[in-house]
């Protein structure tokens, strides 16, 4: 098996910690992970993706985990940003074109990519874990609400059963999985307090009502192999917005999972399956127009 490698390339002046796996390997699977999570979520896919024979990079989003912190929030911690930081990330380690798979935050990340037309040839397949073009303004509100006020403790005890209570929804996990999961994210406060591993300012370009941004027509412009993970307890991707997906995009994957809401977890190993089939099912030298192919 890979051993992963913690790597901290450089971008824009500001140091991005990677995990990295297999940098001999073949093909590249980008693993980019929600809004106030981090590349811990990933750990487990990049050992099986290693040991398929991928070479898998997994970076923690400025302002979280291990990467730097934003000197200028409203701007740094902005879509456009990370999508500037991505590609240089990409030329940093030489991707011509890479697989994407991207939990909330991370999958919308990759959806702007692919559908740029300037950067569109860099992604050849795309996985969305339980995200859409659109986000229900009461899940956006409770996403908002405890991110921008992280609470803070005295022991680790008592900060872990708090994320074990917010992170539930992700499905399920071991005893040893929890412990990876919630070790990396949570920091000491200058007093000692425990809090939660991100920047509090890493909201600066939202508010509690929409997106930064109209979604759909980016999503109309996909035009490569597509897959949706949905947990069906999700508040983030309803029903309907699964179904109004379909429509814009017939040709896309559709996966359901019962055990969870927002977001399924890849620590789980049948979740993670589905991502791993999905891939190697898409070889980036094969991939053609899913439009194209449609005709």
């Amino acid at each position: 098996m890979s051993e992963m490698l913690h790597q901290y390339p450089i971008i824009n002046g500001r140091e991005i910690h990677v995990r990295a796996w297999n940098p001999e390997g073949g093909e590249t699977v980008i693993c980019w992970h929600g809004l106030a999570r981090n590349s811990i979520d990933f750990v487990e896919l990049g050992d099986e993706l290693a040991r398929r024979g991928y070479r898998v990079l997994a970076p923690d989003t400025l302002g979280r985990g291990l990467s730097q912190w934003a000197d200028d929030p409203k701007n740094e911690y902005s879509y456009a940003n990370y999508i500037d930081i991505t590609v240089k990330l990409m030329d940093f380690y030489c991707c011509d074109k890479v697989h994407w798979v991207g939990t909330s935050m991370g999958g919308l990340i990759g959806m702007l990519i692919a559908s740029n037309p300037e950067y569109n040839h860099r992604i050849s397949t795309l996985v969305m874990n339980d995200i859409g073009p659109e986000v229900p303004k009461d899940a956006l509100e409770r996403i908002v609400n405890y991110v921008q006020k992280p609470i803070a403790f005295r022991r680790y005890n008592e900060i872990n059963q708090y994320l074990q209570t917010l992170y539930q929804p992700f499905g399920p996990h071991t005893c040893e999985q929890w412990h990876t999961i919630i070790s990396a994210s949570v920091r000491r406060l200058e007093n000692g307090d425990y809090t939660t591993h991100y920047d509090p300012e890493i909201l600066a370009q939202y508010d509690q009502n929409s997106l930064p941004m109209d979604l759909w027509c980016h999503f109309g412009n996909l035009d490569l192999p597509l897959m949706l993970m949905h947990g069906l307890h999700s508040d983030v991707l309803t029903k309907d917005i699964i179904k109004r997906m379909r429509e814009t995009q017939p040709e896309m994957a559709v996966n359901y999972y019962l055990g969870c809401g927002h977001a399924p977890n890849l620590f789980y190993k049948s979740y993670r399956h589905d991502v791993e089939h999905f891939i190697e099912a898409h070889p980036i030298e094969k991939v053609v127009s899913q439009k194209r192919n449609t005709g």
